[in-house]
Parts: C-alpha cells; sequence; structure tokens
C-alpha cells in the first residue's frame, strides 16, 4: 500500500491497511467502520468523500458543523473542509470512496452538468435515500467489493474506476433529484457567474483560450472574471481554461488516431510547435510521449 496515497486521503490510518483499493488518485474503503478514530484532528480534507452509512451512526463534524449519518443516509464532503470530530457508533457500518478533484472531473460529465450539485454540495452534504436509492448504491458497493476481491489483471484498474464513476454518478442522481429548484434560490452572484463562465468554457475552449475571450462574453472585466473564479473554485479562470485544453488533448490522444498535427488545428493552436510546447508545460511530457506511454499502459 501506498502510504503517500492514503496521506491525500487523510483520515486512515495508514498501518492497518484499511483500503481495499489505493492509489494516488482513489481510494476504497468498504468498512469504514475500521478505520481508527484516534487520528489527530483537526485535519483538512485534501479530496471528494462519499460515505454512504449501512448500519449505525456516524457523527462528522467539520468547519463548525456537525452531522449525523444514519442507516440509507449518504455524504459528500469537498475538498478544503476542516474535519475537526469523527465519532462512529459501536454498530456502525459503512463504505467509503475518496477521489482527488482532477481524478473525479476526468471520470464525471462535463463540469455544467453536475456543477448545480457540486454547489448544492457546500451546504447540503447529506440526504437520506429511499430503499431503491440506498439498494442501488450497495449493489454498485457489492460489485466493487467483488473485483477488489480478486487477483488484478491488466484491466482490472479500468473496471474499478468505471464502478466508482459509477457510484459517484448514482450519487450525483440522488442529490440531483433533491436539489430542482433549490440551487438557483441559493446561489450567489459568484456563483452563477462560475456556471456560466464553465459553460461558456465548455462550449468554447476548443476555439478559444483567452480569459478575455470569455469574460467579454459574460459582460465582465477579466480581472473580476478571474477573482470570481478563483474565490469560488480555488482555480483561475486561465486555469480553468487550461484544465479543458489539456485534457481534451489527452482523449484525443488516447482515444483516436489523428496526428499530432491534426490535434493541433482541431483544437486551433497556430502550429504543432506551439501546441507541443503547450501540452509539455502543462502535462510535464511531449504530446507523442504521452501518446506511447498510455499505449504501453493500456490507456
Amino acid at each position: 500500500m501506498d502510504s503517500k496515497s492514503l496521506l491525500r486521503f487523510d483520515i486512515l490510518n495508514t498501518d492497518n491497511g484499511f483500503a481495499e483499493w489505493n492509489n494516488s488518485y482513489l481510494t476504497v474503503i468498504d468498512s469504514v467502520e475500521k478505520i481508527n478514530a484516534e487520528f489527530s484532528l483537526p485535519l483538512k480534507n485534501r479530496t471528494v468523500l462519499l460515505i454512504v452509512c449501512i448500519k449505525g451512526t456516524l457523527e462528522l463534524g467539520y468547519d463548525m458543523t456537525s452531522v449525523k449519518l444514519v442507516p440509507r443516509s449518504i455524504m459528500v464532503l469537498l475538498p478544503g473542509h476542516l474535519i475537526r470530530k469523527y465519532s462512529p457508533s459501536d454498530d456502525f457500518e459503512g463504505f467509503m470512496i475518496s477521489s482527488a478533484i482532477s481524478n473525479l472531473a476526468n471520470m464525471l460529465p462535463m463540469m455544467s452538468r453536475i456543477l448545480v450539485c457540486s454547489l448544492h454540495y457546500k451546504e447540503n452534504p447529506t440526504i437520506q435515500l429511499d430503499e431503491e436509492e440506498f439498494l442501488n448504491q450497495v449493489l454498485f458497493r457489492d460489485l466493487l467489493k467483488h473485483k477488489l476481491s480478486r487477483s488484478r489483471d491488466h484491466f482490472d484498474y479500468l473496471v474499478i474506476n468505471k464502478l466508482c464513476e459509477g457510484i459517484f454518478c448514482e450519487t450525483l442522481n440522488d442529490y440531483s433529484k433533491r436539489i430542482h429548484g433549490a440551487v438557483n434560490a441559493q446561489c450567489s452572484r459568484g456563483d452563477a457567474l462560475f456556471y456560466r463562465f464553465i459553460v461558456e468554457v465548455e462550449n468554447n475552449f476548443k476555439q478559444e483560450r483567452s480569459v478575455g475571450y470569455y469574460a467579454d462574453r459574460l459582460c465582465v472585466s477579466p480581472k473580476h472574471l478571474s477573482a470570481v473564479v478563483k474565490d469560488i473554485s480555488g482555480r483561475t479562470a486561465g486555469e480553468w481554461i487550461d484544465y479543458y485544453v489539456v485534457n481534451e488533448i489527452k482523449r484525443l490522444l488516447t482515444s483516436t488516431d489523428l496526428s499530432i498535427q491534426e490535434i493541433s488545428c482541431k483544437l486551433n493552436f497556430v502550429n504543432q510547435s506551439f501546441f507541443g510546447k503547450y501540452f509539455k508545460s502543462h502535462a510535464g511530457q511531449s504530446p507523442r510521449d504521452f501518446r506511447n506511454k498510455s499505449f504501453v499502459a493500456g490507456i
């Protein structure tokens, strides 16, 4: 087990091997009740945490808020919260998935489709599932548990990631059914601007990479746009644009037969040389090296 990965998750006792699956981006714990509650508090959550309560209760305190998970309840905690209390009942049973936010963004659909739910998570992290919703969560968990119990073959990590993707998508569905109309009433102007910015980026990033372009579309100054986006999301407007562009380049390099020159043209770069420098500055390697390494890894 990679203890460095567990440090990303923070609340695990790294000596006891509670994680059924763990890498730099994703941690799966089938038995949350086994987590050592004697870890040092408070601590900063650095991942997206999904916790499902099956039996008993779990009291979790973060920032200035306390929540209590009961059977059939589910919680999503976003990065940045300060966890100050973790108190399971003696009979508590549950499972947990921890995902780096970059990995979650890659797994899930385009950001604008989940952004409303993400904004809602800030103030409403816990919901009560009905019987069918709960059974769906447990079904995904059981499939994941079965897969994790077997010896690992070459493509197993892809299957595990897809099962985790299914759990997160199911969770988004559970939340979205409960927040129709609620978010618009709660969203601040900053939230609304961020949402509109992300929609504009998703529609135009293949052709436009300038913050000024998006600021003009939204009728605000580039400085104001970047400040609001940074405050809401922790990333500047430019970083969000680069995030979409780089992920699209990676997708085209690994899932198509387009040449590097063709990808460069498709994404409106002035020439292949500039395209290569741009990608290397963000991905740490050339497009060709990334494609070759991805092919060898079976991605």
